[in-house]
């Protein structure tokens, strides 16, 4: 799937809006959030409460995954910021209202209909894929990832940084992660002055 389609953030607000409405909202959203945030489909397909939560169930301070829960099979580590913390907050909310006193630190955040087994990967590029194409979107749950690293380095956020946060090997994967839309380049051309 091609992921090279920049998404404004009016249309990432419609879109969450829209998932709102959806079966399923809180964890959908979340899904949405989490890639939005940096994080690849196999690293929140396999998040469970103790990777994400401290045993009192406050947010930690960054997620820390193991080879087995991540691409490549090395470990990695995703900083989280505050709005993503907020929503990890309301999300342990629904968590304990959805297992009550069945939620343990082994339970995974995001499960099919079969009781605490992750989705599979097919499933998570389904969900993304018809979110996306609802709003006109050629993107798979990837594009979030995108997204997250354009917006670093459109923020001046230094690519060798980002490389780090999204927890690339080499430089030149995060530069082709990188996506603009035709407004950055008139204004990069305009910046120009003689």
């Amino acid at each position: 799937m091609i992921n090279n389609e920049y998404v404004s953030e009016e249309k990432i607000k419609d879109i969450l809006s829209y998932i709102k409405g959806m079966k399923h909202s809180e964890m959908l959203r979340l899904l949405f959030i989490a890639s939005l945030n940096g994080l690849r489909s196999i690293n929140f397909r396999y998040l469970q409460v103790k990777d994400v939560y401290n045993q009192d169930g406050s947010v930690k301070d960054s997620i820390v995954l193991d080879s087995s829960k991540n691409k490549g099979r090395y470990k990695c580590r995703y900083f989280i910021n505050k709005q993503f913390k907020k929503e990890l907050e309301i999300y342990y909310s629904y968590l304990q209202s959805k297992y009550g006193d069945k939620l343990e630190e082994n339970t995974y955040l995001f499960t099919s209909q079969k009781l605490n087994k992750p989705f599979n990967r097919t499933s998570i590029c389904r969900i993304f894929h018809t979110i996306y194409k609802k709003f006109g979107i050629n993107g798979s749950s990837h594009l979030g990832r995108h997204l997250f690293i354009s917006r670093l380095i459109n923020n001046g956020i230094n690519p060798f940084v980002v490389k780090e946060l999204v927890n690339h090997r080499n430089i030149q994967t995060t530069n082709r992660y990188y996506i603009h839309d035709q407004q950055q380049l008139l204004n990069a051309v305009e910046s120009v002055k003689f």
